[in-house]
């Protein structure tokens, strides 16, 4: 069980908890399996994490890691670090921010 980024949100997965818009709105109980309508919803509404039953962002990460080139991966991570080297270690929001940079990195490599 974990908070899933949006980006990392896919159809047939199960909710752990409501998903609610800024305004409080809930836009799907817990308990309903996501669709790709859903993911277009909580997009428009601005959603940016749900709470998925049985998953956890190791397992998002270590899926998306293995359709990856680990050279690429490499690359975009040591990329990333050098910029936030200043980061402060091990804390939620530092470790969170490195990991959607290195995600969106290794995308941008593999378009280029």
């Amino acid at each position: 069980m974990g908070i899933i980024n949006l980006d990392d949100l896919q159809p047939d997965m199960v909710l752990k908890s409501d998903v609610s818009a800024r305004n409080g709105r809930i836009l799907l109980r817990a308990g309903g399996a996501i669709t790709e309508k859903h993911l277009k919803i909580f997009h428009a509404w601005g959603v940016t994490e749900a709470d998925i039953e049985g998953v956890t962002k190791e397992d998002v990460s270590a899926l998306s890691n293995e359709q990856v080139d680990p050279k690429v991966h490499q690359k975009a991570e040591e990329y990333v670090r050098e910029r936030f080297c200043f980061a402060k270690p091990n804390h939620a929001f530092s470790d969170e921010l490195i990991r959607v940079c290195i995600s969106r990195k290794v995308q941008d490599q593999k378009v280029s």
